[in-house]
């Protein structure tokens, strides 16, 4: 019977509003944090510790302001969700904004 629960424990529509409500502000932030690294003229590891810095903190305020520090109320798999499951998508958006405002800015040096 418990499993029962488990498989009406969630609305999918909701969840699924819920994880692509959370993937558009990793993607968003990303593109700023992106833009930042490039004007600040972040070049090879210092860039990537930038972004994991920023990812930490992104990843936190959104477990502990958006999900009140719940996470399995919003999403199925609750911490996974928040912060592991979309970093490559967002790393991948960070890099090519990173580089893109980085060779905008210091294109002459």
């Amino acid at each position: 019977m418990a499993e029962q629960a488990d498989v009406y424990k969630y609305f999918e529509p909701t969840v699924q509003h819920n994880t692509l409500a959370l993937s558009n502000i990793h993607t968003l932030t990303s593109w700023g944090v992106g833009t930042a690294a490039g004007v600040l003229g972040l070049t090879g590891w210092n860039g990537f510790i930038f972004f994991l810095i920023n990812w930490a903190v992104i990843s936190s305020l959104v477990l502990f302001f958006k999900c009140d520090g719940k996470p399995s109320v919003y999403f199925k798999s609750s911490f996974m969700d928040v912060a592991g499951a979309p970093v490559l998508n967002t790393l991948l958006s960070y890099v090519l904004v990173w580089t893109l405002m980085h060779a905008l800015v210091y294109i002459y040096d």
